[in-house]
């Protein structure tokens, strides 16, 4: 696990994060048992694709995982942004292995995707990424989460020609029709439809709706309040922004439309709908509290490194992976 998300070790001082769990109105969602999901999961291959929201859910669950048995980490790819493709396997009698790939626009890019010292991205809406595109038939259970990396300002490419651009007045072409929500849509489009085509035998795919960031209006990304608050929202205290809203849409729409249009009952395709239980957890994010510790009881300066995207492991994030546990149970 990154040790940015490591929020006791980083000595984050309000641990109220560590005891909120979401609990839907009209039944019971109980917390995953990291022996069953082990046995349901039994000889399979689970697949997390997408940005680092979905390598953080995968971080999360198998630090979980490794409560009952210890896994081996049997390949990592680091170069660049760093974590590209991981995969943990948890040995005999499990056999489960679990992996994260690098794919924030889940499509082919170039630019701050793969070096951050670049302030924009060129996307081919046309080429699928590797490595994930090769190994989607050997994937038992499959969740995309991806999305945070749409809003950001980049050009289009779509059968090798441009298509446009979103937020780049700096060079002349127009706008992509439907800006970058357009482009969102036609990418998971594109991506269920190559699940679907590419997916021999059973197979989960679930695909998680975005989970908001918390930084704070008020003040700039890294001032020392702008991910500070210690609690979540109460009901009705904050909203659902629209970006998000229809980023959310965008998922629960072609999910359910892969779902009408699949090749085979053994492919099942789910929302993992997260958007509005993370918006009401400002409170579980690292924040400051990003390396190990962090200020060692010295006063937060007013300048800091923020993080109010990622999620403390343990944490919300604990809530996504009941839920996914519940979609693998159903799926037998």
């Amino acid at each position: 696990m990154k040790s940015t998300e490591k929020c006791v070790t980083n000595g984050k001082p309000d641990n109220g994060y560590l005891h909120w769990r979401w609990q839907p109105a009209g039944c019971n969602l109980s917390a995953l048992d990291p022996a069953e999901f082990l046995r349901a999961l039994r000889g399979k291959h689970l697949a997390f694709v997408g940005d680092s929201t979905a390598r953080n859910q995968a971080e999360s669950l198998v630090c979980f995982l490794s409560t009952v048995s210890r896994p081996e980490t049997v390949h990592r790819y680091e170069e660049r942004l760093g974590r590209k493709f991981w995969r943990w396997v948890f040995p005999a009698p499990h056999n489960v292995n679990i992996s994260t790939y690098w794919s924030p626009f889940l499509v082919r890019a170039e630019g701050k995707s793969e070096d951050y010292g670049m302030t924009q991205d060129t996307v081919f809406l046309d080429a699928l990424s590797e490595p994930w595109t090769a190994d989607v038939d050997a994937m038992d259970i499959m969740v995309i989460s991806a999305g945070h990396w749409f809003p950001h300002p980049a050009v289009y490419y779509d059968d090798g020609v441009i298509a446009g651009a979103f937020s780049r007045p700096d060079v002349n072409e127009t706008n992509i029709g439907g800006g970058f929500l357009g482009v969102y849509r036609k990418v998971m489009r594109r991506t269920l439809e190559y699940v679907n085509a590419k997916s021999s035998g059973d197979k989960l795919v679930v695909v998680a709706t975005i989970a908001p960031s918390h930084f704070d209006g008020r003040y700039a990304w890294n001032h020392r309040d702008a991910c500070s608050r210690p609690k979540p929202y109460e009901e009705g205290e904050a909203e659902v922004a629209s970006t998000e809203a229809e980023l959310r849409k965008v998922v629960v729409e072609e999910t359910v439309a892969a779902a009408v249009q699949r090749q085979r009952w053994s492919l099942r395709f789910e929302v993992l709908d997260v958007t509005r239980m993370a918006s009401m957890r400002p409170d579980g994010h690292p924040g400051a509290y990003i390396t190990k510790d962090a200020f060692a009881g010295r006063p937060v300066p007013e300048t800091v490194m923020n993080d109010c995207l990622h999620w403390c492991a343990p944490g919300p994030v604990d809530s996504f992976n009941d839920i996914l546990m519940q979609m693998v149970g159903a799926s037998g």
